[in-house]
């Protein structure tokens, strides 16, 4: 999917206003984190490159600081791999991203950690990158659900939109009679 497409999806499904992610991908494609086109062919984005596009969307610490603020939240550490590598992963399987059970939560402070949750066959999976802090050294806590991070991961890998919206009213719905 092209860059133009990633920043109205996510602003979209973020509720991010498209201006703002397009500045900040532009921020990042000077960086040299995103690809730059001066002309057709315009290139698809990569896993990797949708998930730096998401993370500098709900970090944003100003466009001055778009790569630093990518690198440092993009790169905590976690079991296995980087929070970007394994948020690309889980974005290119939709399936593993369950609308109800499933969320990212970024921990900004000076000592960062994310928290990624997805779905697997064997139940849910929560993954830390970074080092847990205190709750209370919290600047500030960004969470998106697991129904956005679903959406995106859908409309990237070739559904459409309203596809997208009528399986999350469904969910919806199934929820709702399963409280009742």
């Amino acid at each position: 999917m092209r860059k133009s497409r990633v920043c109205d999806l996510l602003a979209r499904r973020l509720g991010l206003r498209e201006n703002r992610i397009t500045s900040l991908a532009q921020r990042l494609a000077e960086a040299g984190l995103l690809p730059t086109a001066s002309g057709p062919p315009y290139p698809d984005l990569s896993p990797v490159e949708v998930a730096r596009m998401l993370i500098v969307g709900v970090t944003d610490e100003g466009l001055g600081a778009a790569p630093k603020t990518t690198t440092k939240y993009g790169g905590l550490i976690g079991p296995s791999a980087t929070l970007e590598e394994v948020l690309a992963h889980a974005l290119s399987r939709p399936e593993s991203i369950a609308p109800c059970r499933s969320s990212l939560e970024i921990h900004q402070s000076d000592e960062p950690y994310a928290v990624l949750t997805t779905a697997q066959p064997d139940g849910p999976r929560t993954l830390v990158f970074g080092k847990l802090a205190d709750t209370e050294t919290v600047d500030r806590l960004v969470t998106v659900p697991g129904s956005a991070l679903f959406a995106i991961a859908s409309e990237i890998n070739g559904v459409s939109a309203a596809d997208v919206d009528a399986l999350l009213e469904g969910v919806g719905q199934q929820q709702s009679s399963e409280a009742a």
